[in-house]
């Protein structure tokens, strides 16, 4: 008689696979830029050391962009085409393609006053700048030319004459007393003509 034995197999000891993606968008239309745009992944069934991640479709190629199950979009540049992924020691899984569109606006009437009086402000302290530096320019240089000018005119030490009496300028007439010593010159005496004109002696 042969004796068969049951053999039960725990299905405990089974690696539990990771089910189907399920994503959602919040708000799930157009936003304008500035307002967030919330995506979420789940899944019902998750097993254990689970990673998450978020990938953008750019230039017909994934790129990850986040590494988390939530991601918060805000820019009118990260509109597109987004899809989470995540990645079980058991299994992989993707989900399904989620389009987010952030629709860039223009400034309001107040924001555009804003940037103008911001920029005729800025252009305002531009312009009263360069005039002071352009006076104040203008001060310095007629400062240095009226130095100049006085170190020019200013009269220097005259040196003195060897009398020992500095000249003394005058723009009237000057008077001087002269009495001539000098013998070198007289009157020749007629006795001592020998011919004409000619004479034997000088004295």
């Amino acid at each position: 008689m042969t004796t068969v034995e049951a053999t039960t197999i725990s299905t405990s000891t089974l690696p539990e696979k990771l089910s189907a993606l399920q994503v959602e968008v919040v708000p799930d239309y157009p936003v304008a830029a500035g307002q967030p745009v919330n995506l979420h992944c789940s899944a019902f069934t998750v097993p254990a050391n689970v990673n998450w991640s978020w990938h953008h479709l750019e230039d017909l190629n994934w790129r990850e962009v986040s590494s988390s199950r939530d991601l918060t979009l805000t820019e009118p540049e990260q509109s597109g085409v987004y899809c989470c992924y995540a990645v079980s020691p058991s299994s992989q899984r993707w989900s399904r393609n989620l389009t987010v569109f952030i629709i860039a606006t223009r400034p309001t009437v107040r924001e555009s006053l804003g940037i103008a009086a911001f920029v005729l402000s800025l252009l305002a302290l531009i312009i009263i700048f360069t005039a002071l530096c352009w006076l104040g320019w203008q001060r310095f240089s007629g400062m240095l030319t009226t130095s100049n000018t006085a170190a020019k005119g200013f009269p220097g030490t005259e040196k003195a004459p060897k009398g020992g009496f500095p000249q003394v300028e005058s723009d009237g007439d000057v008077y001087m007393n002269y009495t001539s010593t000098n013998k070198a010159y007289s009157d020749l005496d007629p006795t001592n003509m020998t011919g004409d004109n000619v004479y034997s002696s000088l004295s």
